[in-house]
Parts: C-alpha cells; structure tokens; sequence
C-alpha cells in the first residue's frame, strides 16, 4: 500500500511530514505546484468531466465572503477559467496517481479546491480517500474513509449507539473546551451581562462547507438571525432572550443585526462555554458548539445537516414551520436521551476519533493515525462488521433483523 498525502504548502503541510517520518508504512507528502507534462495524456479524459458542481460550490463560498461574485459577468469569467484550471489540474493528478502507484489519497476536508479536484481524479482511478479534519471533541481528530462533517461515517440511527455496552470512562471536561482564537481583523468586545433567561444561537462561517454544502434552508447568518427571533415572537414570551455570537474566525461584523430585535442580545465578548452554560438550550445550523452544548448538558435544535442529529439526541428543524414546532416542545420540556447522550460521547471519544490534535503531532497520535490508515483499529473493524451486517440483513423483514441486533462492545 501507498498511502499519498496531498497538500497545499501550509500548515497542514507541515504536519503531514512531521506525520510520515513517524509512520511504519509506505507513504510521501505531495505538495501543490507546476504542471507535469505526462498530464497531457490525460487531458482528454479531464474534458469528458463536468466541474459544473464544483465551481458552483466554489462560487458560493465567493458570495458568502464579497458581494462583486453575485456580478454576471464575473460569474461567467471565473466559471469558464476555472472549468480550464480544474481540468488541467485533474489530469496531472490521474498522471500523478499513476506514477506513484498511490494506493490511498489522504487529503483534507475534500470538499473546497483544489483539493475536491484531486479526490475526483483518486475516485476515478479507483484509489481509496482518507479524509482528514479538526477534531470533534477536544484534544481530538477526524480521520474518515467516507467524508468529514455531515459526509462523515458517524451513525445516525439511536439504536447503534444505545447497543454499545457502557464505558466507564469519562469523555471529557468542561474545562477541556477551548475558545476559539478572533480573527486579527476582529474588534475587541467587552463581556457582556447576560439575561436571565435566553436561547444561545452561534453565528457561523458563511463560506464554509458546513453552510454552503450542508444547511439546505438558511443561506446566511442574517436569514438565520431573522428566522430564529421570528419563531421566538411565536412563543409570546418577552422575558426570554436569543443571545448571538459571532463566529470568531470571521472577520466581518453584523453591526446592522445588533439593535435590530429587543429580545436579540450580542455577547461577542463572552466566552461561548459560559454562553452555553447558562442558555435554555442551544440552536445551532449545524456547528460543533452544538456538539460542546450537549457536552455540557445542554438541549439543541439543529437547522442544518449535522452528523449529531439523532433522533432523541437533538431537536432538527428542517424549515421555518419546523423551528416553531421544535421550539414550542422545548418550552414544554422536551429533553433529550441521557443515556443516548453518553454512549454518543463514549463512541465519539473511544472509537470515532483519533487520539490528539493533529497539530501537536504526538507518538500517541501518530501510532493512532497508522491504525486507522492500515484499518486495524476498533472503528476501522466496526465499519466492516457494519457493512457486512447491512448487506447480509438488508433483505430480513425490520422485526427479524431487530431481534438479530448484537450487543456490541466497543470500548
């Protein structure tokens, strides 16, 4: 096995060769550059692919950032080149993959350019992706064969989760969640006093994947802004506050949303563990601090794809009819599965997740990266006894199958 890892020359970079010098197995760092001349022979292949998606997506991402990308013309320019680019780029990756004889791409994300481009070309080829992504729950990190976020091979069914026998230990602490580091081009904000009773709703990275590819019904932070406190009047209840934050990676501010609403408050000064801690519940599109909110026992109705949103784990609103419904349940007390919960964090901390930050690059971290990428360790062996159980029982009526159902021991 060649496992290649592709990168642009950054930080991830870095970290994948500091990675592979601790690795016992075949594998070599490729950095994005120039063009390889054996890309020509591939070129006729490249044109026979649609990257109508793709830059479809990218544009997204463009708009979210700057208003000059909803232009026509700029739109019409950008496509065209980028359909020539994308091309050009993928047939040097079908050359580059033949060359190196790779056997596993292992990239991050896969779902912005140019790397998107570089997983189509290894899929084409019938090469194997092992997606890489910041870690779900502290001191962790995501390392999937299927995807990363809502893409990700994460259970969605309660009852997976609820056959796993109990472990005895802990997931982790509050105090093991980190803020996140303002972007440089943030304003200081004070802290400031919150109400008595509120609902915490975090703002989002308008451009990232986890809004342009996976929140189907709320588009930007304002419609998010304007649907949650419209649901809110619904509830005729003034002394309740909706408490925003905005995203501390974005650099923008939504200083027009500040006074907009009296019962919308913006703590940006606060720390979103103590916004969590105090808040009723938590509405979230689909954020990891929906993930730290029931971290810290708190209730959460998701808006968007999340790989959290399980039945009786969270509330989901899949449109503005639902997000009345779902928060008039938790107005009458709705609460999620105790013991759904923490076999959730169990799995996620002891099976799902890879040991460590990856910027910190650990021997721990590395043994538990070697692992996964040679498929030896318990979520690897799970993912195949899913598979195989899925296709062995898909055809067993639904009561045959639950009766059949094993009690899986992970930990």
């Amino acid at each position: 096995m060649h496992f290649l890892f592709v990168s642009r020359r950054n930080i991830h970079a870095r970290y994948y060769k500091k990675l592979i010098a601790q690795l016992d197995l075949h594998a070599s760092l490729h950095i994005f550059g120039k063009p390889m001349l054996s890309a020509l022979t591939y070129l006729p292949d490249a044109f026979k692919v649609s990257f109508d998606s793709v830059i479809a997506t990218q544009l997204k991402r463009k708009q979210a950032k700057h208003a000059i990308w909803h232009n026509y013309l700029i739109k019409l320019v950008y496509s065209f080149l980028m359909n020539v680019v994308e091309r050009c780029r993928y047939a040097k990756y079908l050359a580059l993959f033949k060359k190196e004889q790779a056997t596993h791409l292992v990239i991050w994300n896969g779902h912005k350019l140019p790397n998107v481009t570089v997983v189509n070309a290894a899929k084409k080829l019938g090469i194997s992706v092992i997606y890489y992504e910041n870690g779900l729950l502290p001191n962790t990190t995501c390392l999937d064969p299927k995807g990363v976020n809502y893409a990700s091979s994460i259970q969605r069914e309660k009852h997976f989760y609820l056959d796993i026998a109990p472990s005895k230990t802990a997931v982790c602490e509050a105090s093991e969640l980190t803020a996140r580091v303002n972007h440089r081009k943030r304003k200081a904000f004070m802290k400031s006093k919150l109400p008595a009773r509120y609902i915490f709703v975090p703002f989002q990275v308008p451009h990232d994947t986890q809004l342009v590819c996976y929140s189907p019904w709320v588009n930007s932070m304002e419609m998010l802004f304007t649907e949650v406190m419209t649901a809110i009047e619904k509830l005729n209840d003034p002394d309740l506050k909706v408490v925003f934050k905005e995203h501390p990676s974005w650099h923008k501010h939504y200083s027009h949303l500040y006074k907009k609403h009296p019962q919308a408050v913006f703590a940006n000064g606060n720390m979103a563990a103590d916004l969590i801690n105090n808040a009723e519940y938590v509405i979230t599109i689909n954020s990891t601090v929906g993930l730290e909110a029931l971290l810290l026992g708190r209730r959460v109705i998701t808006l968007g794809q999340a790989c959290y949103n399980i039945d009786e784990l969270v509330l989901h609103a899949g449109n503005s009819e639902e997000l009345i419904k779902r928060i008039l349940l938790m107005s009458q007390g709705w609460q999620f599965n105790p013991q759904l919960r923490e076999q959730f964090f169990n799995y996620l901390k002891h099976v799902y997740s890879i040991e460590g930050r990856w910027q910190d690059c650990c021997k721990e971290h590395a043994k538990a990266v070697e692992q996964r990428l040679l498929g030896l360790d318990v979520f690897s062996q799970q993912i195949n006894e899913v598979k195989d159980h899925n296709e062995k029982h898909s055809n067993l009526p639904m009561v045959e199958r639950a009766l059949e159902r094993p009690q899986a021991d992970y930990f």
